[in-house]
């Protein structure tokens, strides 16, 4: 594995900046080569949105990922068009859910998996009341 690693290092090295067409296409290949470990976050926003330039503009706006995932499509749509935006929310939403049901797998034994378990509930747009029952 960690050929590969390198192998990646130097592929990245000899890049160069590309129009946002091509470079979407090149950060495809290597999530496909690599896994979505090889992306950042951006570019994970830029192949779900189809954009780079869009996915740049909207984290610049926004300021990050997490304030980005609260937004709704209404709040989207002065930078991306309307079927891009509910796609986002969509796929922001999927990643939410999926946190969720890998969370409810794990053993509940002290605060501070407690506290790690609610994080996502920074994204929630209402208040939520969350319940944690001691079996023991």
């Amino acid at each position: 594995m960690p050929q590969q690693f390198f192998s990646f290092e130097s592929e990245l090295q000899n890049t160069t900046t590309e129009p946002s067409s091509s470079h979407c296409s090149s950060v495809q290949e290597r999530l496909v080569t690599y896994g979505s470990e090889a992306l950042d976050s951006s570019e994970h926003l830029g192949v779900i949105l189809g954009s780079q330039r869009d996915a740049n503009a909207l984290l610049q706006h926004f300021g990050s990922l997490a304030i980005l995932a609260q937004a709704s499509v209404e709040q989207l749509l002065p930078f991306i068009s309307r079927s891009k935006a509910i796609r986002l929310v969509s796929s922001l939403r999927m990643g939410a859910v999926t946190l969720r049901e890998e969370r409810q797998s794990i053993a509940i034994d002290s605060p501070e998996i407690v506290a790690e378990l609610c994080t996502e509930m920074r994204f929630l747009d209402r208040e939520l009341l969350r319940v944690v029952l001691d079996s023991q």
